[in-house]
């Protein structure tokens, strides 16, 4: 368990200096397709339960809050492929990887609250998320959107807590 969180902490400091040492090139190719058919679908409990700020820069909340929900929507599915296509191109394998040590079925995880914009070196926009995996171990954290007006918005990793 603790070599586990030593993991995490450790994706996430690299996932924090990664883009200044390689540019912070977020190009993203192409958009991810939906779930299939016959995937779990998110259900009415994973729906924003708060709506986004109607502030400046609201439609992004906006954006960044389904962008999460169809995230966590996939995860709940099992299916990591799609979920890991939704991140950003320079964190793609970070994030799997810490879904792989984090997350493991039965999941059941839901936007929590109102998606925030968050000051820091690279613009970005976390919105909270609650439920439990492995059956009914509590997961809690945030999934943190990538920012930048220019391009689309992107998973740029998940701050979890047990």
């Amino acid at each position: 368990m603790i070599a586990a969180a030593g993991i995490v902490v450790f994706l996430g400091i690299v996932a924090l200096l990664l883009p200044g040492l390689m540019g912070g090139d977020d190009d993203q190719g192409g958009s991810p397709t939906a779930p299939s058919p016959g995937a779990a679908r998110p259900t009415e409990s994973s729906q924003p339960s708060a709506q986004p700020s109607e502030t400046p820069g609201g439609p992004r909340l906006t954006e960044a809050t389904a962008l999460a929900t169809r995230f966590l929507a996939y995860l709940n599915a099992n299916d990591q492929k799609h979920a890991t296509a939704l991140g950003c191109a320079d964190s793609k394998n970070l994030l799997a990887g810490q879904l792989i040590v984090m997350i493991d079925p039965p999941t059941k995880l839901a936007v929590s609250g109102p998606a925030a914009a968050v000051s820091s070196y690279y613009p970005r926009i976390s919105v909270p998320f609650a439920g439990t995996t492995k059956g009914g171990v509590p997961l809690a954290g945030t999934v943190d959107i990538m920012d930048q007006p220019t391009r689309p918005l992107c998973v740029r990793l998940t701050s979890l807590a047990h």
